[in-house]
């Protein structure tokens, strides 16, 4: 890996979005093997590479509190898009985007370092389009999942990292997921789901779990909600409730366990077709 990479989120080529991967960053990852990649009803391989990890108390983990931002930047269409994500990245710690594309640039507009865990989705004028986590903090596991949409046959992917939590012996699970949204009923919807949850259900640790979740009707919504109350996890609420909404049902969501927050809040934009989701979180109780 070249050190003038840097990992893009944009459709226009005079546009950079994200982070330059310095050389002590290329040093971290050197020694990391390929993102595994399962199929939806292969996520128990992901579930035993996740349980390998070896957690110890890290000094350089991420440290709560912390704060996420989610946000479905829209392949980055609008150029102005950048500057704005520049603006909510430089207080961020972790980010979920969707609908990410990767490039190769020689500049950035974000000076500090990210990590970045990408798995490509669907591929759109021969540039891959996917779901893309960046943290301050290097992944101890990166594992990807992929559906397919029903109608479209184009895969839609799950990002799924596993961080060390700074000062303790927990590490802290993410699951940053594009839905399927073409489809008649909920079948292939619920099947993405559970495949995610597989995961979770196995994980002994804070989890977060969110993305461009396309809850736009109510058996979807309903279909989340079976899943995350099993699961034991919060949804962030936010009020003012500025998420991206299709037929009066919010499309992007975060949820939380073993976590907790102290700000939740959505911004209103112009540069994506959805609004960005940005929470500090803490651990639960503290």
């Amino acid at each position: 890996m070249d050190n003038d990479i840097i990992l893009a989120v944009t459709g226009s080529l005079r546009w950079i979005l994200a982070a330059a991967i310095c050389s002590n960053m290329i040093s971290a990852q050197a020694s990391e093997t390929s993102p595994l990649v399962v199929n939806p009803e292969q996520s128990g391989r992901c579930a035993e590479t996740l349980s390998k990890a070896p957690i110890t108390g890290a000094d350089h983990g991420l440290a709560l509190p912390f704060t996420v931002l989610n946000w479905n930047v829209e392949k980055a269409q609008h150029p102005d898009l950048v500057t704005e994500f520049a603006a909510y990245a430089e207080r961020s710690d972790l980010i979920f985007l969707q609908e990410a594309v990767p490039l190769k640039k020689n500049e950035t507009v974000i000076a500090q370092s990210l990590y970045e865990a990408f798995v490509r989705g669907y591929v759109q004028n021969e540039i891959d389009t996917g779901v893309l986590t960046l943290a301050r903090t290097p992944h101890l596991v990166h594992c990807q999942l992929l559906a397919t949409e029903p109608w479209l046959r184009t895969p839609k992917a799950t990002s799924v990292t596993l961080y060390p939590l700074a000062g303790s012996d927990a590490s802290l699970l993410t699951i940053n997921l594009h839905a399927v949204n073409f489809s008649f009923g909920v079948k292939e919807y619920r099947f993405q789901l559970e495949a995610a949850a597989e995961l979770m259900r196995a994980h002994r640790g804070p989890v977060i779990f969110g993305g461009d979740l396309n809850t736009w009707s109510n058996r979807r919504q309903a279909t989340l909600d079976a899943v995350t109350d099993e699961l034991g996890l919060t949804a962030v609420p936010f009020s003012p409730d500025h998420r991206t909404s299709r037929f009066g049902r919010p499309l992007d969501h975060l949820y939380v366990r073993d976590l907790t927050w102290q700000l939740s809040e959505t911004v209103q934009v112009e540069t994506s077709d959805h609004n960005p989701l940005i929470v500090t979180l803490q651990r639960h109780g503290s």
